[in-house]
């Protein structure tokens, strides 16, 4: 036997057709009675009834509730739904007949027929007829009516009388209630208790409750009415939870009445349309499901929301909401008065209403607003401006624009005239009214239609938004939302803003006004049907994400809408934003636009960041949008997919139009739409997007993943953000792949067409250790190739790049074919079976930083660069020098570009032509340094006497009454002031170009001046930005993105946006235009150029922002501590520094370190990267680093602990000890004990430490001299050692070894090979033996001699050495002749040498033991730290 634990409740069972209460079920079904006494049928012979009340089974089976099942020992069935009983004592339903001519006692129908005045009229299938009852409702079949306590069966034969439901008021969850005449009150567990008086206040404190009209006083545990008077608390019982089967039945019995009748009341000839439910048995006239009036009068609202009754049947409700007028007059507020065309009387005024106390009036009167208020029946729900509801007391009402008043069904508001208007006339308005709670759950959530995840409209109805973003509801199906956010019309016609209309073609009608949604509360609306905007934010569905000015989002109303260029507002899909006229316009016309709303937090974690784009490694857009360079080589948004980025950097397209920048707009053939602002980037904070993607440029600089490395003016590297780019001749912008620069007209050509170019980007450091240097391909021990290429022979027997890996070298020595083809140097083509390709050209190799390349076959440009063997020098737009890997190449026009020897450039074309055709041009290369002196520098054109350009450029005036430098010999300067052009042409400052009898050329712009370095001219012209940067006379600094300076070339110029440009003095930068404007007009903006280092003492250098003791900021930004405890430097004044040691944002904002921004109330932006910090010129004491109280080193150098526990000097500035008590090396390099040397990838010469200067008079000693006796002595770090004279040298090594010829020295652990001329020792350099150094025979503590070297200011340095300034006010000796000072101030390389990284001197000219004089080799052996 199968065991079944149910709850069995006793249930009555009649086997019988006949059910006690004279009701009956169909033959062969039980009766089945509920708690109530109320009977249904189950339709099973001798069925089980279900303790559900709802369900049955049928015999020798068991009900399951909890399964749904009907179960016994051997089968399982579903349970079976009852069906109510029938009565067998139902009265027959009135046989309408049709209504009659008028007879002077009978009732009008609304068509202007008649009744009997004893009966209604009623609306019949498709006229008017009569039911013989005063108040009676229409069956379904439209023949047959009942009265109006009764509603018609389903087959409309009988009247079935409404059962009067027990008195209880039901509380908010639906399920639970209290008795009449009390309040449901929440508690404090979320349940529902009763406060045991009618219209209560509920407490706070979710336990008490106070009258109505008065105040919870929870501290003082009292109620205080409104005249001030206490009243006491009361307390609240429990609610009654309602069964399931209660609200079961309930809402099936109200389900069948509105399936099976419409009530259409009637009252002496007056109709109105109700829900289906009961009336009070009395002849009251109800106004709602709780108050009523008499018989024979009118429910009218009152100014509160409630009703009152005026006297009159059919009457005319006044606006003052006090009185009323007859039917057919109208109320003359003014006069008191009601008015007809026969004359007027005195109003009415209204009575109070009087309360229902029964419960057989049906809630489902109401109309609802949504799922929590509703308003009465006949009346219409109308939004407030809170958006909330307010109540018209007229039904399919007109809401008003004021959110206060309405107008009936069919007429406009006149909100200027308060009326409401038709072609009729016009009458006042009425005053919207209160809403009121709905207390029951049984409206079912399914047939609402969902808006988004949050909020739904009715059945019936449409979603339309609304201007804060949110939604309303239209109450009409499938409506057309119009474009005011308020107003809808019905399908298929067009809404009229102008008119406030609905139009279609066979007329107009006034349109409708939207209502609030209401919140959905089940979890069954995916919220999967909002539109995300990134990860974080989200718009609801329908709608557009739209970018703001701040660079977040918001959110357009409109599904697939245009973001229009204001940042605010938007147009719907297909039409243009008119900025200027504030319109929506396409080929039909034009509309307001909309403004966009905010958007909403995505709280679910169903959303995922994957769909992001990314632009690189960390920064990305939302999905559907497109990655777009800015100006400054970062990225912003385009909010288009596969969009065409504009060249302004700001703008972007559609996918398959062109930006037109001129217009502002993106032309396609069939016509032009406004462009699109881009949007700021997000941070991605995955790992998971590899920084592999970056385009390297060289082993220290990238661009961005699908944009192409470009060479700069001045040698360094710009991203051109476009794949596999072409790089323009101007050095600043670049065209798509497979086009041709024409930098005459600023345009990208091909066959095709032309387009606008692209300006170029910054490059960013590679921070990363995983893009290995090592990844070069090595020709032989001095030349390699880039990774991914392929070493191939030269004509010469040198290497060249093939830019393939593992290509084929074509034998004509130039040209390379891909792996797996075969060169064709007849037709320069690589051949395969499949077809043929043109070939590639081999690219120059790049040195492998050896000490075995030789320096003599460079081909000097000046005294201080160089290009290699085999090319020739040109000219740069700024007067310095560029490589052509040409020998006695052509220099092109453009600065940029040369040709073969006997070609000539054609600029226009790019291209080097002679009479056998044309080919490509080449670009020029840097140049490298030339460390000797042997070339004169008076080959600069000379000004005036202060002034100069470089040799083979021109002289001219600027605006100022200055100089610029034209970059052309003998050059023509231009009446503007700023250009000039070739020797030979004329300028035409109106076209911008160079005129000459064969036609024009693009004119050139001048360059800033250099100082002639002579005693007569003051530095004091410089305009200082700071303590360490200045800008020439008459020009203005600004910043530069990476918190720098630039020069503006004008006097107190502004400093335009984008960090490039500036404009003259009293006008604006129009950064989209490129445009310098006024009121007088507009003129091409201007370039900034590099600041240049201060070496004088006359700029304080109070302005810097002091870290600490060793660092400091520029002015305006702020010291930040990074994650190795050192500064950087926040490019912003009184800046916040944020928590991850890298970033900063303004004064005033928080860090969110997760959104990667700076947050404000009104917003967020990005944050801002740190910069290094500086080192403290001039703050460092005369000298000395402190190793305790007791010892000290020279400045620049380290202390270490020597093998006896005392201290040591390693003259290196932070510098690392090693473990034997001996030796140190460079800072970032790592000792080898065992072979005495230092460990740093490739072996390089470390840098010197720079001597300090002596003034003069010197001082007789101090603690940074070494004294050789009573009267002589060196300088800190040398030696004394005896000349052949008798007289005393300084060796510069410190503790150094003196050779027997008295004439050399060599380093101490070393020993003097005079025959070899070399100093002998294994050396952590790797080589066993070092040049001898000579001993200086200067005496740098006795007076200035005449071989002395003046450095300025008092100082001087023996004829040895080499004055390097150590600040903006002192000097340094730096131990070797022609030496280079490094831009710290702190080191110096030999002669042959350049200042590196990390602090080394690296090769630049190859070493040479001819030149062994002038050899220095820093050994790291610590001095003896000097004993205070």
């Amino acid at each position: 036997m199968l065991k079944v634990t149910l709850g069995l409740a006793l249930v009555t069972l009649v086997a019988c057709s006949q059910c006690p209460n004279n009701e009956v079920c169909e033959a062969g079904q039980t009766c089945c009675q509920d708690p109530t006494g109320e009977f249904s049928c189950c339709p099973f012979h001798h069925g089980e009834c279900c303790e559900d009340h709802l369900h049955c089974c049928p015999e020798d089976m068991l009900c399951s509730v909890m399964d749904s099942m009907c179960i016994n020992a051997t089968h399982t069935l579903l349970f079976v739904e009852r069906t109510p009983a029938k009565r067998t004592d139902l009265p027959k339903s009135f046989r309408m007949i049709p209504s009659l001519p008028a007879s002077e006692d009978d009732i009008t129908c609304p068509d202007g027929s008649f009744c009997p005045a004893e009966f209604s009229c009623l609306l019949m299938a498709s006229s008017y007829g009569c039911c013989p009852v005063a108040q009676g409702l229409v069956c379904s079949d439209g023949k047959h009516c009942c009265a109006k306590d009764h509603e018609c069966s389903a087959d409309s034969n009988s009247c079935v009388k409404l059962k009067e439901p027990a008195e209880a008021v039901l509380c908010g969850n639906g399920t639970s209630e209290c008795p009449v005449d009390t309040t449901c009150c929440g508690t404090e567990d979320g349940q529902w208790a009763c406060c045991p008086i009618p219209k209560a206040v509920c407490c706070d404190d979710k336990i008490h409750c106070c009258p109505e009209d008065s105040v919870c006083d929870v501290e003082g545990s009292k109620c205080m009415s409104s005249t001030n008077q206490e009243l006491p608390m009361w307390a609240k019982f429990p609610a009654r939870l309602r069964a399931e089967w209660e609200d079961h039945k309930f809402v099936e019995s109200r389900a069948k009445a509105e399936l099976t009748t419409t009530r259409q009341i009637t009252t002496a000839g007056k109709q109105m349309t109700t829900l289906p439910g009961a009336l009070p048995k009395t002849s009251d006239v109800p106004c709602n499901d709780t108050a009523a009036c008499p018989d024979e009068s009118t429910c009218c609202k009152t100014k509160e929301g409630g009703w009152d009754c005026c006297p009159l049947p059919e009457a005319v409700c006044c606006d003052d909401f006090i009185h009323c007028c007859p039917h057919g007059t109208t109320c003359n507020v003014a006069a008191g008065s009601c008015d007809e065309p026969s004359g007027s009387q005195p109003w009415f005024e209204k009575l109070p209403v009087k309360l229902i106390r029964s419960q057989n009036v049906a809630v489902t009167k109401d109309v609802p607003c949504d799922d929590t208020v509703a308003c009465p029946d006949g009346s219409t729900c109308c939004k407030t401006q809170e958006g909330g509801w307010a109540c018209c007391p007229l039904p399919e009402a007109v809401c008003c624009d004021d959110f206060i008043h309405c107008c009936p069904h069919g007429k406009t508001c006149n909100t200027a005239a308060g009326k409401c208007e038709d072609s009729s006339g016009s009458q006042p308005w009425f005053e919207k009214l209160p809403v009121k709670l709905i207390r029951s759950q049984n409206v079912a959530v399914t047939q609402d239609v969902p808006c988004n995840d949050t909020a739904a409209c009715p059945d019936g109805s449409t979603c339309c938004k609304t201007k804060e973003g949110g939604w309303d509801c239209c109450p009409l199906p499938e409506a057309v939302c119009c474009d005011d956010f308020i107003h809808c019309c019905p399908h298929g016609t067009t809404c009229n803003v102008a008119a406030g209309s609905c139009d279609e073609p066979s007329g107009s009608q006034p349109w409708f006004e939207k209502l609030p949604v209401k919140l959905i509360r089940s979890q069954n609306v995916a919220v999967t049907k909002d539109v995300p905007c990134d990860d974080t934010v989200a718009c609801p569905d329908g709608s557009t994400c739209c970018k703001t000015q701040e660079g977040g989002w918001a959110c357009c109303p409109l599904p697939e809408a245009v973001c229009c260029d204001d940042f605010i507002h938007c147009c719907p899909h297909g039409k243009t934003c008119n900025t200027a006229a504030g319109k929506c316009e396409d080929s039909s016309g034009s509309q307001p636009w909309f403004e966009k709303l905010p958007v909403k937090l995505i709280r679910s974690q169903n959303v995922a960041v994957t769909q992001d784009v990314p632009c690189n490694d960390t920064a990305a857009c939302p999905d559907g949008s497109t990655c777009c360079k800015t100006k400054e080589g970062g990225w912003d948004c385009c909010p288009l997919p596969e969009a065409v980025c504009c060249d302004d950097f700001i703008h972007c397209c559609p996918h398959g139009t062109t930006c037109n920048v001129a217009a502002g707009s993106c032309d396609e053939p069939s016509g032009s739409q406004p462009w699109f602002e881009k949007l700021p980037v997000k941070l991605i904070r995955s790992q998971n997007v590899a920084v592999t993607k970056d385009v390297p440029c060289d082993d220290t600089v990238a661009c961005p993943d699908g944009s192409t490395c470009c060479k700069t003016q001045e040698g360094g590297w710009a991203c051109c953000p476009l794949p596999e780019a072409v790089c323009c001749d101007d050095f600043i912008h670049c065209c798509p792949h497979g086009k041709t620069c024409n930098t005459a007209a600023g345009k990208c050509e091909d066959s095709s067409g032309s387009q606008p170019w692209f300006e170029k980007l910054p490059v960013k450091l590679i921070r990363s250790q995983n893009v290995a240097v090592t990844q070069d391909v090595p020709c032989n021990d001095t030349a390699a190739c880039p990774d991914g290429s392929t070493c191939c022979k030269t004509k010469e027997g040198g290497w060249d790049c093939c830019p393939l890996p593992e290509a084929v070298c074509c034998d004509d020595f130039i040209h390379c074919c891909p792996h797996g083809t075969t060169c064709n140097v007849a037709a320069g083509s690589c051949d395969e079976p499949s077809g043929s390709q043109p070939w590639f050209e081999k690219l120059p190799v790049k040195l492998i930083r050896s000490q075995n390349v030789a320096v003599t076959k460079d081909v000097p440009c000046d005294d201080t660069v160089a290009c290699p063997d085999g090319s020739t020098c040109c000219k740069t737009k700024e007067g310095g020098w560029a490589c052509c890997p040409l020998p006695e190449a052509v220099c092109c026009d453009d600065f940029i570009h040369c040709c073969p020897h006997g070609k000539k450039c054609n600029t226009a074309a790019g291209k080097c032509e002679d009479s056998s055709g044309s080919q490509p041009w080449f670009e020029k290369l840097p140049v490298k340094l030339i460390r000797s002196q042997n070339v004169a520098v008076t080959q600069d054109v000379t000004c005036d006497s202060t002034k100069s350009c470089p040799d083979g450029s021109t002289c001219c005036k600027n605006k100022e009454g200055g100089w610029g430098c034209c970059p052309l010999p003998e050059a023509v300067c231009c009446d503007d002031f700023i250009h000039c052009c070739p020797h030979g042409t004329t300028c035409n400052v109106a076209a911008g170009s160079c005129d000459e009898p064969s036609g024009s050329q693009p004119w050139f712009e001048k360059l800033p001046v250099k100082l002639i370095r002579s005693q007569n001219v003051a530095v004091t012209q410089d305009v200082p930005c700071n303590d360490t940067a200045a800008c020439p006379d008459g020009s203005t600094c600004c910043k530069t993105q990476e918190g720098g300076w630039a020069c503006c070339p004008l006097p107190e110029a502004v400093c335009c946006d984008d960090f490039i440009h500036c404009c003259p003095h009293g006008k604006k930068c129009n950064t989209a235009a490129g445009k310098c404007e006024d009121s007088s007009g507009s003129q091409p903006w201007f370039e900034k150029l590099p600041v240049k280092l201060i070496r004088s003492q006359n700029v304080a250098v109070t302005q810097d922002v002091t870290c600490d003791s060793t660092k400091s900021c520029p002015d305006g930004s702020t010291c930040c501590k990074n994650k190795e405890g050192g500064w950087g430097c926040c490019p912003l004044p009184e800046a916040v520094c944020c928590d991850d040691f890298i970033h900063c944002c303004p004064h005033d904002t928080t860090c969110n370190v997760a959104a990667g921004s700076c947050d404000e109330p009104s917003g967020s932006q990005p944050w801002f990267e740190k910069l290094p910090a500086l080192p403290r010129a001039g703050q460092r004491s005369p000298g000395n680093v402190n190793c305790d109280s007791n010892h000290i080193c020279p400045d620049s150098s380290t202390c270490c602990k020597n093998t006896d526990g005392d201290w040591g000097c390693c003259p290196l500035p932070e510098a690392v000890c090693c473990t034997d008590g001996e030796h140190c090396c460079p800072a970032n390099y790592k000792c080898d004990v065992t072979r005495v040397s230092c460990i740093r990838g490739d072996v390089v010469i470390p840098w010197y430490n720079k001597m300090s200067a002596q003034s003069t008079p010197a001082p007789s000693l101090d603690l940074g001299a070494v004294e050789c006796d009573e009267q002589m002595s060196c300088s800190a770090d040398s030696t004394c050692c005896h000349l052949s004279t008798g007289e005393w040298g300084c060796c510069p090594l410190p503790e150094a070894v003196c050779c027997p010829d008295q004439e050399h020295c060599c380093p101490k652990g070393y020993r003097c090979d005079l025959r070899r001329r070399s100093c002998i020792k294994t050396s952590w350099l790797h080589v066993e033996k070092v040049p001898l150094a000579h001993i200086d025979d200067q005496k740098p503590q006795s007076s200035v001699t005449e071989n002395d070297i003046q450095c300025g200011g008092g100082h001087n340095c023996k004829d040895s050495e080499t004055c390097c300034p150590t600040s903006k006010t002192t000097w340094g000796c730096c131990p070797s002749p022609k030496a280079v000072c490094c831009d710290d101030m702190k080191h110096c390389c030999p002669a042959g040498y350049k200042c590196g990284a990390g602090g080394t001197c690296t090769s630049a000219v190859g070493f040479d033991w001819n030149n062994w004089d002038n050899w220095r080799v820093f050994f790291s052996k610590n001095n003896r730290a000097i004993t205070l």
